[in-house]
């Protein structure tokens, strides 16, 4: 590792064709990111090189297959590296993140008798609430449910320790509120799981483009993340502890083999977009050689892609980090404005720059309707943050309008979101 350079967000701008798109002559503000990112042109390139040369299905006894035995060989290794695991065999692929929860909970689920107990917030996305509530009802488990702190929507932590008993069977939290930037203790709650003789489900999804993660310094039993959220392709992705993914009773087709990755990823995957998420990889590596000082060349077989890739999540958090203040602050001065989250700059470590806010009695869709006029992409409505946006009673009304950084947005685009709604705000 050298000396980390400054970031240059330019140059990774210039990886990612959608965001040089102008209408009207306007260029887009694309803040959209916590549904989905932008691709890079590695992703792009991948996925077209794939289509055009190899496109095979798997273990067959030639030449496109044996290259897309390859590719899927490395791309689940890259997987493993950019999460921190031992291995590509304990990452498992799928369509996206609430398909594969519902598949893990109800064998999860299988596991359990009557009574037994599982833990979820109101912190987190329902992908990570409804898989749980709904295995819970087919296998007679109880669900208890750990609220928030509702002057910051931060996770109520006493709350979480009081509902942790001897029947506690799983923990889900998330590692980033995908709604309003929260970041939990996830290393602390993985202790009180842990010492509850419980298993800890991690929701990466929303700190995927934003934290360098590393499952064994979280504690984690099981973590999913979503690849089309840190500029990837539309997939899922799951690691779990290797002795879970060889005991819990996988559901398969009988041919289908019965080691790891295969006895999870059911049915024929998606090789081409997995082929992209290879080259969205790296571009993180690219980022991490670039902008984070590690050594080395994207995509080199020296053993080093981990440091790579954690080397871009380190330079990118630091430098959405220095987003945050000018955002929330930008925010906090336009009349009539509320943001819903962490707005004291001493906490600003333990949120990502998502915010999410409502603007007097302005319809939430209406903003984003005029922000989108503006070429300022935004989110509005509950964003799938169900419990959250009931607990803080604004479900009847819209929910909240939601904006989100990652490392390619600027200080412009902040200045760009401040003017309009105050625009907005004034009536104009």
């Amino acid at each position: 590792m050298t000396d980390t350079p400054a970031f240059d967000v330019q140059a990774v701008r210039d990886h990612f064709p959608a965001l040089s798109r102008r209408v009207d002559g306007r260029p887009l503000a694309f803040l959209d990111g916590p549904a989905g990112t932008q691709v890079p042109h590695e992703c792009i390139d991948g996925i077209v090189a794939y289509l055009e040369t190899s496109n095979a299905n798997l273990h067959g006894a030639f030449l496109t297959s044996h290259e897309t035995d390859a590719m899927m060989d490395e791309v689940h290794a890259a997987a493993a590296d950019f999460l921190g695991a031992a291995d590509g065999s304990e990452i498992t692929f799928g369509a996206n993140m609430t398909t594969l929860t519902f598949a893990v909970s109800r064998a999860i689920g299988r596991t359990l008798t009557a009574g037994d107990e599982i833990v979820v917030t109101q912190l987190d996305h329902d992908g990570d609430v409804a898989p749980w509530l709904t295995m819970a009802e087919e296998r007679g488990a109880v669900i208890r449910q750990v609220g928030i702190r509702p002057e910051d929507c931060t996770l109520d932590m006493d709350a979480l320790e009081a509902a942790l008993s001897p029947r506690t069977r799983l923990v889900a939290v998330t590692l980033a509120s995908n709604a309003v930037g929260s970041i939990p203790p996830v290393a602390r709650i993985a202790e009180m799981v842990h010492a509850a003789g419980a298993w800890l489900w991690v929701d990466a999804v929303h700190a995927g483009p934003h934290l360098p993660i590393d499952v064994a310094a979280l504690g984690a039993d099981f973590l999913i993340c979503s690849p089309y959220k840190f500029f990837g392709p539309h997939l899922g992705l799951l690691w779990a502890r290797r002795e879970l993914l060889e005991s819990l009773p996988a559901v398969k087709v009988r041919p289908a083999a019965d080691d790891l990755p295969g006895r999870w990823e059911t049915g024929t995957q998606s090789h081409e977009m997995l082929a992209g998420l290879l080259g969205t990889f790296r571009y993180l590596e690219w980022v991490g050689v670039s902008q984070g000082g590690a050594s080395g060349e994207p995509g080199a077989a020296d053993g080093r892609r981990r440091t790579r890739l954690k080397a871009a999540m380190t330079a990118s958090r630091a430098y959405e980090r220095s987003l945050i203040p000018p955002l929330i602050s930008g925010l906090c001065s336009v009349p009539g404005l509320q943001i819903r989250g962490i707005v004291d700059p001493a906490h600003f470590d333990e949120r990502c720059p998502t915010v999410s806010f409502t603007l007097g009695e302005r319809h939430p869709r209406a903003i984003a309707e005029v922000l989108g006029q503006r070429g300022i992409f935004s989110w509005d409505g509950d964003n799938y943050a169900y419990e959250l946006i009931r607990a803080l009673g604004l479900a009847e009304s819209g929910g909240m309008v939601r904006v989100g950084l990652v490392h390619y947005n600027t200080l412009d685009e902040i200045d760009r979101l401040v003017e309009a709604l105050r625009e907005i705000a004034a009536g104009r």
